[in-house]
């Protein structure tokens, strides 16, 4: 596996969870290649890849939330319903903070937001740490296990899965890409759809 791809895989990890880039860069696309690339060539550099991606930009969310501190507090205390929404995410975190921080990482753009919004309402980092580790393991280990089933289902088809992703690594991440792209638009299309006949 060239430097080149690994450096791609871990950046797609860390990019779909980074807030402003996670709108463009959809992770799940990195995490099925890295799988499939696990069972097909035996080479496990690109899952420890994207699980290192993944954790740093936690990491990363995290210490822009802690830095950013002072000013999220003048925000959030400028409104009353801002401020009792300061206190519920408050008191989520300290009765459940492990546990939510790994749960974010199962629902989507609650994702992007939580290491920031842990950061700046003074979670404490090794309890953040924790659950991220034990999010990421969960989010992106799903996505990896799916890619690692499917190259096996398909070289059980008789299909050349070596070759296959040798040949097409960066065709298959542009197509992984359109098709989460598109898929989130649609998602989006219906959802605007359905709230108005609400």
């Amino acid at each position: 596996m060239s430097g080149s791809l690994l450096l791609t895989l871990f950046a797609g990890a860390f990019f779909d969870a980074t807030l402003v880039t996670c709108f463009f860069v959809f992770g799940e696309a990195f995490f099925l290649l890295a799988g499939s690339m696990a069972y097909s060539l035996g080479d496990w550099r690109g899952v420890i890849a994207v699980f290192a991606g993944a954790y740093l930009a936690d990491q990363t969310g995290f210490l822009i939330g802690r830095q950013l501190r002072p000013w999220f507090h003048r925000f959030a205390l400028a409104k009353r319903t801002r401020r009792a929404a300061l206190r519920r995410t408050r008191r989520l975190l300290t009765r459940h903070g492990v546990k939510a921080v790994a749960a974010s990482r199962l629902l989507g753009p609650v994702a992007w937001f939580m290491p920031p919004v842990c950061g700046s309402a003074g979670l404490s980092w090794p309890r953040f740490a924790l659950g991220s580790a034990l999010g990421v393991t969960l989010g992106v280990g799903g996505f990896v296990t799916l890619g690692y089933l499917g190259a096996w289902g398909a070289a059980e088809g008789n299909v050349n899965v070596r070759e296959l992703i040798e040949q097409h690594k960066w065709a298959l991440l542009v197509l992984g890409q359109a098709v989460f792209v598109g898929a989130a638009f649609i998602a989006r299309f219906v959802g605007s759809a359905l709230l108005r006949r609400v």
